[in-house]
């Protein structure tokens, strides 16, 4: 068996406890691994009604769970890893963070809800996620018709009509990036020594506001990115640095071109020789942006600022 990926849309408690209580249940009695990602009130809600069942739900806190979309991705992962036996299962009953998201953040989470159905396609896993109707914007209830290939309707499930192929989601989220701005753009070019651009980013970050504690953390995934210039995108390039009100960015621009879907998004093979540092980039990053063409590559990596 491999993934289930489900969009369960609800508008009331009751239709909520309809399809989860039992999706557990079932999942407790297999002897599954089951994880509860909910909402403060649904969890209380679980919790009454599993009555003893609860205790053999480990309860997570959706903004802890959905923190970015390549460390949520990594988390599924390490639970499908961490499986005890070839029957045993992880389900996933969670409710994606919408609230206080911007556009660009609400975009690359439905992105991601896209991307779990070929990131985690041969997993032993079945992920419910949930929408409540009654407080979600309509564009996000439509989304998560595009992005999951079932609906569970109760106990029931059924096809999404509205499911759009992952890659052809994945293409209409490219859309151009937002214009860096006119002023405040701190620029070094990208040479075989990195160590510049190291303490470049070491220097601006702190100033411009990320977390002294996640400085390191961000100088890794630059540190990745820009050695993917060296090796992939012609030799030079160039970084350039500066924050919005709620992130710090790094810009890594070069001429090469990336070739593939979903960079980044898949966990690459430990014999391979491609495809980690950008994977190593999104887990370090709240967010990391990436276009690719014919005039070059642009990856933009995003650390919240602190306070």
């Amino acid at each position: 068996m491999t993934l289930i990926h489900q969009a369960l849309l609800f508008d009331s408690p009751e239709q909520f406890l309809a399809a989860a209580v039992p999706f557990i249940i079932e999942g407790v009695h297999r002897g599954d691994t089951v994880l509860a990602v909910t909402s403060t009130g649904n969890t209380h809600l679980l919790r009454e009604r599993l009555n003893g069942a609860a205790d053999q739900v480990t309860f997570l806190e959706p903004a802890g769970w959905f923190d970015s979309p390549g460390r949520t991705l990594d988390a599924h992962h390490r639970r499908i890893d961490a499986l005890a036996g070839d029957s045993a299962f992880l389900r996933v009953i969670g409710e994606p963070v919408w609230a206080g998201r911007d556009d660009l953040e609400t975009s690359e989470w439905g992105r991601y809800e896209s991307i779990v159905n070929v990131a985690l396609a041969d997993s032993r896993a079945w992920v419910m996620c949930g929408y409540d109707s009654s407080t979600l914007a309509g564009a996000i209830l439509e989304d998560a018709r595009r992005t999951h290939p079932r609906l569970a309707v109760g106990t029931a499930s059924e096809l999404s009509a509205d499911f759009t192929d992952p890659a052809s989601y994945y293409a209409s989220r490219n859309t151009p990036l937002a214009p860096y701005p006119t002023g405040g753009v701190e620029w070094i070019p990208i040479h075989p020594d990195l160590a510049p651009v190291r303490q470049f980013v070491a220097d601006h970050a702190l100033r411009l506001g990320v977390a002294e504690v996640r400085i390191d953390d961000f100088v890794l995934a630059v540190n990745e990115i820009a050695t993917n210039v060296l090796r992939h995108g012609g030799g030079s390039g160039e970084a350039r640095m500066w924050a919005t009100d709620r992130r710090v960015i790094c810009e890594i621009t070069d001429t090469g071109t990336a070739t593939g879907n979903f960079l980044g998004f898949l966990r690459s093979d430990p014999h391979s020789e491609r495809g980690h540092g950008l994977w190593i980039a999104r887990q370090i990053c709240d967010l990391l942006e990436m276009r690719t063409g014919p005039a070059g590559t642009t990856v933009r990596l995003h650390m919240r600022r602190s306070g």
